[in-house]
């Protein structure tokens, strides 16, 4: 009897055992690349997503801007109504103004404020001008906000910078006719 090279022994696997490891290495080589291509898919579905969002949000800017200028000239006009005395019209001036924060609050513009004493900061405050201060701890802070800042409720990014006056040092005036030591002798 011989033995033809197709025949197993005891060392070699069977020709047919042979065909389905080859096959199961193909099929996991191909679940991999599925798998691959899910995540790619997801990826870029994400992707797509968060450019969309990015675009609405660019399309809104110009109604963002009006919003912003028709809530600070709304409320600057409840202001000077409630110098005035004009209790009720100045209340209604300021419901339109909260109007225009909510209708901003749903386009994904938040309201950023500051309080006094807070220090300045560059990239969240736009100073208007300084009120002289005694008083050298409170240099370079908040001392008024004039209007609100407004900030990107998705990306962070500041839309417009907190108004402010900020206190600025002063120290004691000098006597009249005196001279700084060192100069004039």
């Amino acid at each position: 009897m011989t033995v033809s090279d197709d025949a197993a022994t005891p060392d070699s696997p069977h020709p047919l055992e042979r065909v389905l490891s080859s096959l199961d290495d193909r099929l996991a080589a191909l679940d991999e690349r599925a798998r691959h291509r899910e995540a790619v898919i997801d990826r870029l579905h994400s992707e797509n997503r968060e450019l969309r969002a990015a675009q609405d949000r660019t399309l809104f800017d110009p109604v963002v801007a009006d919003l912003i200028r028709m809530h600070d000239q709304l409320a600057r006009e409840a202001g000077g109504l409630r110098g005035r005395g004009e209790e009720r019209l100045a209340e209604l001036m300021a419901g339109f103004a909260d109007d225009a924060l909510l209708a901003l609050e749903r386009l994904g513009v938040e309201p950023v404020g500051a309080g006094v004493g807070d220090p300045f900061r560059a990239d969240l405050h736009l100073p208007l001008s300084t009120v002289d201060d005694p008083d050298p701890a409170r240099d370079g802070t908040v001392a008024e906000v004039a209007a609100p800042g407004f900030r990107d409720t998705v990306t962070g990014r500041v839309r417009r910078r907190v108004h402010a006056r900020f206190f600025r040092h002063v120290g004691p005036a000098d006597p009249a006719g005196s001279a700084p030591p060192g100069k004039g002798t």
